[in-house]
């Protein structure tokens, strides 16, 4: 996975290259890769009480309807700035929910081609054939 590997390689840069104290070091490997960890954990394998689980969406609504966490309930969302197409097949889609904002990456590889087709329309982000 990219950003893994990415948090990886900064650490290990920061370890290595950087021109101070090795306890100095550390604090700053430990104080990006707490918080990137639990991103990576909540956007790109959706756990967590924020990770999303469900995305759903109609033609009649503006909105969106996102499952988090492990709850049963579904909430409404708006997407919101920041969200962007990566290439032809994978969207990462920040939505803002009544109280906070959560992020989702999704893999148009492991989706069903038809829902992310449907996805790409409603979000007037044109599918593209690999």
């Amino acid at each position: 996975m990219g950003a893994a590997a990415w948090l990886v390689i900064l650490c290990g840069v920061t370890l290595a290259m950087v021109a101070l104290p090795l306890l100095a070091r550390i604090v700053i490997c430990i104080a990006v890769a707490t918080p990137g960890i639990a991103a990576i954990r909540r956007v790109f394998l959706l756990r967590g009480r924020l990770g999303v689980r469900a995305l759903a969406w109609s033609d009649r609504n503006q909105g969106f309807r996102v499952l988090l966490g492990a709850a049963d309930n579904t909430c409404p969302a708006q997407l919101s700035g920041g969200s962007f197409r990566l290439g032809s097949l994978y969207l990462v889609l920040r939505l803002k929910t009544c109280d906070r904002f959560v992020t989702v990456f999704i893999d148009g590889n492991r989706q069903e081609i038809h829902a992310f087709r449907g996805l790409c329309r409603r979000l007037r982000w044109p599918p593209h054939d690999p």
